[in-house]
Order: C-alpha cells, then sequence, then structure tokens
C-alpha cells in the first residue's frame, strides 16, 4: 500500500507479541530490535500501549547534579527495602491463610469463605475498634466486601439482641430469687406472663441459649449418698429372672428401696413395679428399713 509516495507495512497480531514478548526477556533494547526486524521506535511504542504493557516503555532520568544522583541511590534504597516488606507481607498473609484453614476445619466449616462469613460483622466490628483514627468505616467496610449502611444494620440489630437478653436475665433474676432451683422448662411456663407484659416472645431455645451464654442454667446436682453394701455377710439369692422374656403385665414384679431426704433425717420409700408396665403396683414410705414397710407394699 502506498501513500505519499510511502509504503504502509500492515503487522499481524503474532509478530506484534512476538516482539513485545523479546522485549520482556530482554536480551534485545528497543533500538536494537527496531533495527533488526526494521520497525520504527513510535510503531514498538504504539504496541505497548494497545496491550497495556506499560512497564515496557522507556522511563529516562536526566542527571545533571551529585544531589540528584545521590537522591536516586536513595530512592534505589528505598525501592529494594519496600520489596522486602512486600515479601514479608506475602509471607504474613501466606501463614495466616495456614491458620484459617486449620481453624475452618478444626470447627467443622467446609471452607475459609464460610467461616469468614459467619465471622464477617464480628471482625468487622473488632478492626473498626483497632483502626480508629487512620481509617474510615467507609474504608473499613469495602475491604471486608460490605457497604458502610450494613454495618450500622448489624449494629443495630446487635442491640436489639442485647437490649431483649438483658430484659430476659432481669425477669428470670427476679424469678430466682423466691425459686433458685427452678430448671429452663418450667422458667417458660411460669413467666410466661412476665414475658406477655414486656411484650417479648420468648420460646425454650431462646431461653436455653440467652441463660447458657451467661452462665445461669441450673445444674444437676450429683448425689453423694450411697445406700447399697453388696459387700454383706448375708446370704445373696440369684437373679433368676436374668435371661427370662417379659411379655405381658403381671409376669414380673421388682421391688426397691430408696432413701428421700427430709428436714429430720431420711425416711425410707418402698416400691413394687410391673417390669412390663413399668406400674407401680404398691408402696409403703416409712422411717425406718425395717421388714415391716416392704411387707406392707407388698400388701
Amino acid at each position: 500500500m502506498y501513500r505519499n509516495d510511502k509504503v504502509i507495512r500492515r503487522y499481524s497480531e503474532p509478530f506484534k507479541l512476538k516482539i513485545l514478548a523479546e522485549l520482556t526477556i530482554g536480551k534485545h533494547t528497543k533500538s536494537e530490535l527496531c533495527k533488526l526486524y526494521s520497525i520504527a521506535p513510535t510503531t514498538v511504542n504504539v504496541w505497548i500501549k494497545k496491550y497495556n504493557r506499560k512497564d515496557l516503555m522507556n522511563t529516562r532520568v536526566k542527571v545533571e547534579t551529585k544531589d540528584e544522583i545521590s537522591r536516586i541511590k536513595a530512592l534505589q534504597k528505598e525501592v529494594e527495602q519496600l520489596k522486602k516488606l512486600l515479601l514479608k507481607k506475602d509471607l504474613d498473609a501466606m501463614v495466616q491463610d495456614c491458620y484459617l484453614e486449620v481453624a475452618a476445619e478444626d470447627l467443622g466449616y467446609k471452607s475459609v469463605n464460610e467461616l469468614k462469613k459467619k465471622a464477617k460483622y464480628k471482625a468487622l466490628s473488632k478492626a473498626k475498634k483497632i483502626s480508629k483514627g487512620f481509617a474510615t468505616l467507609t474504608t473499613i467496610t469495602h475491604c471486608f466486601g460490605l457497604k458502610r449502611n450494613a454495618y450500622y444494620k448489624h449494629k443495630n440489630r446487635a442491640d436489639k439482641r442485647l437490649n431483649l437478653e438483658l430484659q430476659i436475665i432481669n425477669i428470670v433474676r427476679k424469678r430466682r430469687k423466691s425459686l433458685p432451683r427452678e430448671g429452663v422448662r418450667k422458667l417458660v411456663k411460669s413467666l410466661n406472663a412476665d414475658f406477655n407484659k414486656a411484650n417479648i416472645k420468648v420460646g425454650r431455645d431462646t431461653l436455653f441459649n440467652v441463660l447458657r451464654k451467661n452462665q445461669m442454667l441450673t445444674l444437676r446436682r450429683k448425689t453423694s449418698a450411697r445406700t447399697t453394701n453388696s459387700y454383706h455377710r448375708f446370704y445373696k439369692y440369684n437373679n433368676i429372672i436374668k435371661d427370662l422374656e417379659v411379655t405381658r403385665a403381671n409376669q414380673v414384679w421388682v421391688s426397691d428401696i430408696t432413701y428421700i431426704r427430709t428436714i429430720k433425717g431420711f425416711c425410707y420409700l418402698a416400691l413394687i413395679t410391673d417390669m412390663h408396665s413399668r406400674k407401680i403396683v404398691g408402696y409403703d414410705i416409712s422411717d425406718s428399713l425395717e421388714l415391716k414397710g416392704c411387707v406392707r407394699a407388698a400388701k
């Protein structure tokens, strides 16, 4: 093709990429490649801009004084320090990722992303406290992939939840003054009127979670009374129903004695129970372990 008595050359895409690849390798300078392939330097610059390879553009620094030379050396030293810092940051990030992967596996999450999703808002609240003074909330929320209003919505929900928990705890504490050992299931029924009066909807699971979080659950006390002594000198009867299959009511009756603690001491309850239906068919309570109580329960 001719234009103004000059030949206009057309280059293919692979040829352009080949020139840029050779420039990247660094065996030849731009001027050497231009002479080797008979290409104008401006043409190569156009290709560099087209393929967004700004790293291949020539940057010329005009040095005139000794001060500028020393300044350039200081800048080069600073660049090296920044490279080391970036390398350390990359290593620290790799270590943190390893910690997160181990934590996700131990806590039962499928991936680190699922763990981050669960702990996103808690981490955001903590980051806001740490970065107070040198980073805005908008910047911090963008780092977590959120918007600023998302943080405020989460904060409002958390505040409402906290106020609800405080109301529940205050109502339960008033009740526990009179009945300190009352369990959660009974509290749900006995405090239903108080919760309705305070316009609070509280179910069994919610009450369990709130009291567990504040360490207010009534744990069962283990009894320490020892009621059986198998190392006595009396005759021990064999277990005659060891291999017997119980299929109907009144086929086998079993008996036992239990101790009941009272203010004045122990009393003793003799029970006779049908083994098939679990129905108590006879009982007697007395203040001694004499045989008369068991006979009365049998009668």
